[in-house]
């Protein structure tokens, strides 16, 4: 697994400011048109006049198709020749485009994570594109992960060689190296093989964030403790799980196991019991064949999202927050890291990254989890000191959490500052 990456700057504290646009009202649209009911999403929808550019695919050779109506690329590399994969689909391809509005932090920002909710059918998929505002000038525009729900077409995966000095791109993250950013900008690039199929997109947020080692302070909420959510038990670690790939088997499989977790929860409170995935399923659902694991923060929402849930990637200050989706009924998967001693009774002596959900509070406050490092299934749900537990989790991830929800449940208000 991995954490997170920031620069140093004239700020002293932690901030972070999320950013969302379910109706994307203010988006440039090229090639894209966006349905409004029954609920906000966007397709592709063929147009005279486009305009094509190879930075929307990479570099890739690219011409307008007068019959389809869209862009009409070219992989950037040759079939096979990217990390020993497509970079694409190895071939030919038809897209078009969509730019958010330059988004505005009230802050300076270091970092940013961007995420989304999409169906990809077979022969589709998507990419997320960055630049940032950076003293009254802008970046060019960074490659975020190529996404597609299955390999059919082709293998999601994030794009690595991004650091020039001026931005860098650290798996799922971008970073602005020295000089904070002012500004920032997404772009989306919507894939086809077929101009009468189209990847479908409900939604696009970030968490834009300065990082910084310390964090504002928030009362926690007593009320909250000793509520606990019953979320059913996975471990990553069970012996048919090893040697299954997707990045070396069960053993690094926290992320996934987390997030199906919290999916197979809400099969239960929805009576949905498509929600229900296993293991194995959610760690192919999640890989990144470039990173070589599935420990790619967006993947495993996006993952989530394609079957229909909200699914997001934020940060948090405190577990304070933390309890205000607790109170809600939200389970959360948090990325922690800690070296040895950092964090006792981990069934692991120490990680560069490890993702866990948390489902509750004691009555004393600490932290109640389940942790796919437990042996078996039955021992997953570990108890953690909140002082521990918060230091581990604001030191090295900054507070990122998966938020994963069925769409048109209720969020939180209290305690949301920007975080959400």
């Amino acid at each position: 697994m991995k954490t997170a990456e920031g620069s140093a700057g004239v700020q002293t504290e932690q901030y972070d400011e999320f950013w969302t646009q379910d109706d994307f009202s203010g988006w440039s649209l090229n090639g894209v048109q966006v349905d409004i009911s029954p609920q906000a999403s966007a397709r592709l929808c063929p147009q005279p006049g486009m305009t094509c550019s190879a930075v929307d695919i990479d570099g890739g050779a690219l011409q307008y198709d007068t019959t389809a109506r869209l862009c009409q690329g070219r992989d950037p590399y040759k079939a096979g020749k990217y990390n020993n994969e497509n970079y694409y689909n190895g071939n030919t391809f038809f897209f078009g485009t969509m730019t958010s509005p330059v988004i505005t932090p009230q802050k300076p920002i270091t970092s940013v994570v961007a995420s989304w909710n999409a169906e990809t059918r077979p022969g589709t998929w998507l990419q997320l594109h960055i630049r940032a505002l950076k003293q009254d000038s802008w970046t060019r525009w960074y490659n975020l992960p190529v996404w597609a729900a299955d390999f059919s077409t082709v293998k999601r995966h994030s794009v690595d060689g991004q650091d020039d000095g001026n931005g860098k791109v650290a798996t799922d993250t971008f970073l602005t190296g020295s000089i904070p950013a002012s500004a920032y900008q997404l772009s989306v690039t919507l894939f086809t093989t077929d101009p009468a199929l189209s990847p479908i997109i409900r939604r696009i947020t970030a968490i834009a964030s300065f990082d910084a080692e310390k964090s504002p302070t928030i009362e926690p909420d007593r009320a909250v403790w000793g509520k606990e959510l019953n979320v059913p038990m996975r471990s990553q670690v069970l012996p048919e799980y090893r040697g299954l790939g997707f990045g070396g088997g069960g053993e690094v499989w926290c992320s996934p196991t987390s997030t199906s977790m919290v999916m197979a929860y809400w099969a239960d409170k929805t009576a949905r019991p498509e929600l229900v995935q296993s293991v194995p399923e959610a760690a192919k659902g999640c890989y990144d064949f470039t990173y070589d694991g599935t420990g790619n923060w967006p993947f495993n929402t996006a993952y989530a999202g394609a079957h229909g849930l909200r699914a997001f990637v934020t940060r948090l200050y405190s577990l304070s927050q933390v309890e205000q989706w607790i109170k809600a009924g939200v389970p959360l998967v948090a990325s922690v890291a800690y070296k040895h001693g950092e964090l006792p009774g981990t069934p692991i002596e120490s990680s560069d990254g490890h993702l866990l959900v948390i489902r509750g509070f004691t009555e004393s406050g600490d932290v109640i989890t389940n942790d796919p490092a437990g042996p078996t299934n039955d021992a997953v749900r570990i108890i953690y000191n909140r002082i521990a537990f918060e230091r581990v989790w604001q030191k090295y991830s900054h507070g990122i959490v998966y938020v994963i929800t069925p769409e048109g449940f209720p969020l939180p208000t209290e305690k949301r500052l920007t975080n959400w």
